[in-house]
């Protein structure tokens, strides 16, 4: 019997660590949306991206879990808010990309870094690269991704605008967890 609640157990925890990621990115996004909207550079590119940030830590913290809330909630905010209307096929690459981007910067320095899973050993320059490689891989490949599917004609604009947006928003996002926590006294050993 045990043998059939373990996978049950991980299975619930999949879906409420899922559940609480998606609500988390829209509850962001929206946030990012009402702040941020007035300066966006184009529909879909932003100066600030606090999105980014939850993308990533959500990446660093849940692994795949959070990539399948990332999506998730990527497809929901894209459909919500009209992002690419009337095209479905553009909303699930971007929201694909969106998801796949903070995790191939994680499964990067999980690998080349030495980060381990618990994330134990994760240091501010691991964190800062995690944070950089996250803020130029996810730009570029959307962006490549949008010309493609001819949404947009700003590569190199929107490239150089959408990393500044990654960047700050993850920046901002994580040095704001780092602030919270500091609030809560650290456990002893």
């Amino acid at each position: 019997m045990s043998s059939i609640s373990f996978p049950a157990e991980k299975l619930r925890q999949s879906l409420l660590t899922i559940t609480i990621t998606v609500v988390v990115y829209m509850l962001v996004y929206m946030t990012n949306d009402w702040l941020f909207k007035h300066i966006e550079f184009t529909q879909g590119i932003a100066w600030i991206y606090l999105p980014a940030g939850i993308r990533l830590i959500c990446t660093l913290l849940f692994a795949e879990a959070g990539v399948f809330g990332i999506l998730i909630a990527s497809l929901l905010t894209s459909s919500i808010y009209a992002i690419f209307p009337g095209d479905p096929v553009t909303t699930i690459g971007y929201s694909a990309i969106s998801a796949l981007a903070p995790y191939l910067a994680y499964r990067f320095t999980l690998q080349e870094m030495r980060l381990q899973p618990s994330l134990s050993n994760l240091t501010t320059t691991r964190l800062l690269a995690c944070i950089l490689l996250y803020g130029l891989t996810n730009p570029l490949l959307q962006l490549m991704w949008f010309v493609l599917r001819g949404i947009s004609y700003h590569f190199w604009s929107g490239l150089i605008v959408m990393s500044i947006g990654d960047l700050t928003g993850s920046l901002i996002v994580v040095y704001a967890i780092k602030l919270l926590l500091s609030f809560f006294p650290l456990p002893r050993d």
